[in-house]
């Protein structure tokens, strides 16, 4: 690493309703990193209830490397990280990590990250991210493609053991939000979030983007995170997954040039069905979910 000046790492974090996963996940960062590189951590209330917003500054209190700011409405997750990002402060050589709060690091995990990030091979890093129990392990995230004749992100090795993800780093069509890690400079080149999404696929479109801009984006296996999935706690997904995924689906089509009537009709209209039956699924209240899910259809076809 010799030669490298270090700057700082911004961990942009959005927090709403869950005060518990948010100060144990930043409790659990140093200063600095192993490579020497100044670690502040940002935290956005997006307008959570009195009680978690006081929970929340309650248990980062006297946290010195910990910066708070409470947003008066919920703008959802995109728009938060904006708002972190943007600050005057975060230099455009210092590097960003957006983490969801509901991530734990595995040993090793930053500095793999910060070290790959380093060597500029990728612009955009993501870690090699799991959930599961200890005794198993999967892949939630470990790369990703775009699937534009049905509108559909498939992620690599989705749901299989750890042991069979891959070693080296490898570039990615799409790197999730959950833990992308990038100079501020890219972040902001890229445009940063769209902010018409409020949650789920704005991701997809910045990683679209990036890479039209010749962005790389990478994964690197050695660092590791692991993620508390809504469908592992054996609930399954929100009725307002099921809205604002059904409905951005639309929305990513129309922003990359793809016409929206190809999501009604052939392949994609199958993955639009699939999505609605996805709901039927559900453990826990199907039939709402199933309402959310075609709301949120129905939402993204008349959008204007």
């Amino acid at each position: 690493m010799a030669g490298i000046t270090k700057t700082t790492i911004h961990v942009l974090t959005v927090h709403f309703n869950t005060p518990e996963l948010t100060v144990d996940l930043v409790k659990g960062f140093p200063t600095s990193s192993p490579a020497g590189s100044r670690i502040e951590v940002h935290i956005l209330d997006n307008f959570s209830s009195a009680d978690n917003l006081q929970a929340l500054q309650d248990g980062i209190s006297g946290l010195s490397n910990v910066r708070f700011e409470a947003n008066d409405k919920n703008v959802g997750f995109g728009v938060g990280v904006n708002i972190l990002a943007r600050a005057d402060y975060i230099k455009d050589d210092d590097t960003i990590w957006v983490l969801n709060p509901d991530t734990r690091l595995d040993a090793d995990c930053l500095a793999n990250l910060e070290e790959a990030l380093d060597r500029t091979e990728y612009d955009i890093v993501s870690p090699l991210i799991y959930s599961g129990t200890s005794a198993d392990r999967r892949v939630w995230y470990c790369g990703g493609s775009i699937k534009t004749s049905s509108m559909r992100i498939q992620h690599q090795l989705y749901d299989e053991d750890l042991a069979a993800a891959p070693l080296q780093p490898f570039d990615t069509e799409f790197v999730t939000g959950a833990a992308p890690m990038m100079r501020a400079s890219t972040f902001r080149t890229v445009g940063g979030f769209p902010s018409n999404y409020f949650l789920y696929w704005e991701d997809t479109l910045f990683s679209w983007r990036a890479r039209e801009l010749k962005f790389r984006l990478g994964v690197v296996p050695a660092a590791m995170l692991w993620h508390a999935v809504g469908a592992s706690s054996g609930h399954g997904q929100s009725p307002t997954f099921y809205y604002w995924y059904a409905r951005n689906r639309f929305i990513f089509s129309s922003d990359i040039g793809f016409p929206r009537w190809r999501l009604i009709a052939g392949s994609g209209a199958v993955q639009s069905l699939r999505f609605i039956a996805k709901a039927l699924r559900e453990p826990e209240g199907r039939f709402r979910k199933m309402k959310e899910a075609v709301r949120g259809t129905f939402a993204g076809i008349t959008h204007k």
